[in-house]
C-alpha cells in the first residue's frame, strides 16, 4: 500500500490538470494556471517519493507521462486557445488557422513524453525543453493578463512585449519545436564534480530575480533565459572538454 503513494500523487497531478480544464471551460484561465502550479508541485513529489520508497517502476513512469500530457500539454493549450479567442486573434466559429495553433502544445507534449520514456540518453540532462517547464511558461500568460486588472508588485512592467499577435501565434510553434528537439537542456539535478553546476545555480538565481523584477511576466522571461543558458552552458563545457 505504501508503495502506491507515488502513483496516488501522480493521479493528484492528473486531477489538477482536469480541474484546470474545468476552470478554462468556466472562463477562469488564471485559476486554471493555479491548478497547474499545484500539479507541478505534485509532479515533483511523486518522483521524490518513488525514489524514497524505491517504488519507481514502469507503471509509475507511464502514469506520470499521461498525467503530464493533460496538466502541462492539454491544459496550457486550452488556456492559449481561450486567450486567442478572447483577444480576437481567432474566431470561435469557422476555419481560422489561429483557432488551431494551440494544438501544437499538447501534440508536442505528447510526442516529447513518449520519446522521453524510451530515450536512455536523458538520465542527467534533457534533450529538448521539458514538458512541465513549457506548460507552466505558456500558461503563465494568464497570470500576466489577470494582473492587468489586479495589483501585482513588479519593478519593471514588460507585459506589453507579450501582447502582440505574432507573439501569440509563433510562441506555440517555437515551444512545441523546442520540446521535441534534440538540443541539450540543463536538468536541475546537482551532483559533485558536475561542470554544469554553476550554470544550474545561475538559472535558480535568475529565476528568482525574474519574478522580483518582472512580476507576472517573470516566468515567461525565465523560459527564454533557461533555453539561452542551456545553450551557452553546454557550448562552454563542450569547448572546455575539447581543449583539455
Amino acid at each position: 500500500m505504501i508503495k502506491s503513494i507515488p502513483n496516488l500523487i501522480t493521479l493528484g497531478n492528473l486531477a489538477c490538470g482536469l480541474l484546470g480544464i474545468t476552470m478554462v471551460s468556466q472562463g477562469n484561465p488564471f485559476f486554471a494556471f493555479l491548478f497547474m502550479i499545484a500539479g507541478a508541485v505534485l509532479d515533483f513529489f511523486d518522483g521524490f517519493f518513488a525514489r524514497l520508497l524505491k517504488a519507481d517502476g514502469e507503471l509509475g513512469k507511464q502514469l506520470d507521462s499521461l498525467a503530464d500530457v493533460v496538466t502541462f500539454g492539454v491544459l496550457p493549450g486550452l488556456i492559449w486557445r481561450f486567450y486567442m479567442e478572447a483577444q480576437g486573434f481567432c474566431s470561435a466559429t469557422g476555419f481560422c488557422i489561429n483557432s488551431y495553433i494551440w494544438l501544437l502544445i499538447p501534440l508536442g507534449a505528447a510526442y516529447r513524453l513518449a520519446t522521453f520514456n524510451i530515450d536512455t540518453r536523458q538520465s542527467t540532462g534533457f534533450l529538448g525543453v521539458p514538458t512541465p517547464i513549457t506548460g507552466i511558461a505558456l500558461a503563465s500568460w494568464s497570470w500576466m493578463i489577470y494582473s492587468i486588472d489586479h495589483s501585482f508588485w513588479m519593478l519593471l512592467d514588460i507585459r506589453w512585449a507579450f501582447s502582440y499577435f505574432y507573439v501569440w501565434f509563433y510562441v506555440p510553434v517555437f515551444a512545441s519545436f523546442m520540446m521535441i528537439s534534440d538540443y541539450p537542456m540543463l536538468a536541475l539535478k546537482f551532483k559533485k564534480g558536475d561542470p554544469l553546476t554553476p550554470w544550474k545555480f545561475a538559472i535558480l538565481v535568475l529565476g528568482a530575480l525574474s519574478i522580483i523584477v518582472f512580476g507576472p511576466a517573470g516566468i515567461a522571461v525565465l523560459y527564454f533565459v533557461y533555453i539561452a543558458i542551456s545553450f551557452i552552458a553546454n557550448a562552454v563545457v563542450k569547448s572546455e572538454k575539447s581543449e583539455s
